[in-house]
């Protein structure tokens, strides 16, 4: 009688757990596929909407680079829908045990996922060929940005058609072996132009880099932040090797041998969006570092991604102002030299610069008016935001430019 007593009293405090709303059974693997999706869109989502208001929080604007980051994240977000139902309706599955309609419904929306990810890549390249062109970088870099950017939007445009092509109509997303292309060979091809065109896309943003006057270690971690694109390369290789048993399995399973190519599919997609977004990540990285995440990025490099020119003109007006300031207090001046007189020799280094970019040179006479003799020096102020002038023993001029 006691037993039943003490039965029934702890009955109320057992737990009843409910099974998992995603289970992973040895006939059943797609929870592992909507399971990865959904942590790497949540992160591309966080990242790019980080990015983007601290870029618009510098620039006051939205430049073009900005908008088709943010269109890559957009498509992004379908793209990984259509992979979570086709994961629903068959990735991770034994075909033998799907119906005709889910069989279907995985075919469609496989298909369309892979169309959207051409989507993504496209975008997600071009963002960082507009963002070095924003730069008003040296005519050859701008130059290269551009015919960049026409081969993105012809691998995009043949990736396209291909794809679209790959199997007979009326039903392009039906895979069935004796109605499509050898798909291996098709999807090899494209990631290697993919490869390819990530290569040069890395390689823009660094010629631009070793084009310019910055420090040289800031130059490196510059680099080192757009080449973190390898990672995309990495992945990219992976996958394609992942295609193997999908397409040359005896018996031959598609739907269950899909599981890891669809996972290397969106880790690609994902770090490609992610890396677009390192080198603008520095302003916020560097408020929460903890002395491990320094900046990297220099000021220059920040302020210059909008494209204006402008910034040396007002830092140059305010020198001005500092020099009218100062030379207010002083006696008498002399009659000033025309600016058109002075002949200055620049180096080399400077002459490669682009103005108002880089380098802001003011040029001007300063006369020193001594009790016994006068002596006259033509100084260049390389510093835009500061300009001061000492005078021991006599009095300071400055005519007017």
């Amino acid at each position: 009688m006691s037993n039943i007593n003490l039965s029934t009293a702890m009955s109320p405090s057992i737990t009843i757990l409910l099974p998992p709303l995603l289970p992973v059974t040895d006939n059943d693997h797609s929870a592992w596929v909507i399971t990865v999706n959904t942590i790497l869109l949540t992160i591309t989502i966080l990242a790019t909407t980080v990015t983007l208001i601290s870029r618009i929080r510098v620039l006051r604007r939205v430049s073009w680079s900005d908008s088709t980051l943010f269109l890559s994240c957009i498509i992004f977000i379908p793209q990984t829908v259509c992979v979570n139902v086709a994961s629903t309706h068959g990735i991770g599955k034994h075909r033998y045990a799907l119906s005709n309609a889910s069989f279907e419904k995985y075919s469609k929306t496989l298909f369309a996922s892979q169309l959207l990810a051409i989507f993504v890549l496209g975008c997600s390249k071009a963002a960082v060929a507009l963002l070095v062109l924003s730069l008003q970088p040296f005519e050859k870099i701008t130059l290269a940005c551009k015919v960049v950017l026409g081969l993105i939007s012809t691998w995009a445009l043949a990736a396209l058609i291909a794809l679209g092509k790959q199997c007979d109509e009326p039903q392009p997303w039906n895979s069935s072996p004796e109605r499509c292309v050898n798909q291996e060979v098709l999807y090899i091809t494209l990631g290697g132009m993919h490869m390819l065109l990530d290569v040069v896309v890395i390689g823009l943003p660094v010629a631009l880099l070793h084009q310019v006057q910055i420090i040289r270690w800031k130059r490196h971690q510059i680099s080192a932040l757009f080449a973190m694109r390898i990672l995309v390369l990495a992945l990219t290789i992976a996958g394609l090797r992942s295609l193997r048993p999908l397409y040359n399995s005896k018996p031959l399973d598609q739907t269950w041998n899909a599981l890891m190519p669809a996972i290397w599919l969106q880790l690609i997609l994902s770090s490609s969006i992610l890396c677009t977004c390192l080198p603008t990540l520095k302003r916020v990285l560097a408020e929460l570092q903890t002395g491990m995440m320094a900046g990297a990025v220099s000021d220059f490099f920040e302020h210059s991604v909008s494209g204006h020119t402008n910034s040396g003109d007002q830092s140059g007006s305010k020198s001005d102002n500092a020099i009218g300031q100062r030379s207010g207090s002083g006696s008498t001046s002399r009659s000033p030299i025309p600016r058109d007189s002075l002949d200055v020799e620049r180096v080399d280094s400077q002459k490669n610069l682009r103005e108002n970019v880089i380098l802001q040179t003011i040029d001007y006479e300063a006369f020193y008016e001594g009790p016994d003799s006068s002596r006259a020096s033509s100084l260049h102020n390389h510093d835009s935001d500061a300009l001061e002038m000492c005078s021991h023993g006599g009095n300071s001029r400055q005519p007017a430019l």
